[in-house]
């Protein structure tokens, strides 16, 4: 991920990315993101976590993801 990309994400998203944003740039869809992130799968639950009491409410992290994206968080 380039460096404009970088900075235009952590100016419009400071803390965290809405589910639909992170998706488009993992190549998945936001419910698929949002299902792998609730059931803890690595490596989306080092980046994101359910904060849904009764239903599935995701938050993507904003430097998780783009730590993720630059390859630089793991599978551990």
């Amino acid at each position: 991920m380039d460096q404009t990309t970088q900075a235009e994400l952590r100016r419009r998203y400071p803390y965290h990315i809405p589910a639909k944003v992170a998706a488009a740039y993992l190549g998945i869809s936001p419910r698929r993101l949002a299902q792998l992130i609730a059931e803890g799968r690595k490596p989306f639950s080092q980046i994101g976590a359910d904060i849904g009491a009764t239903q599935t409410y995701v938050r993507v992290y904003t430097e998780p993801l783009i730590r993720f994206l630059n390859g630089e968080l793991g599978d551990g």
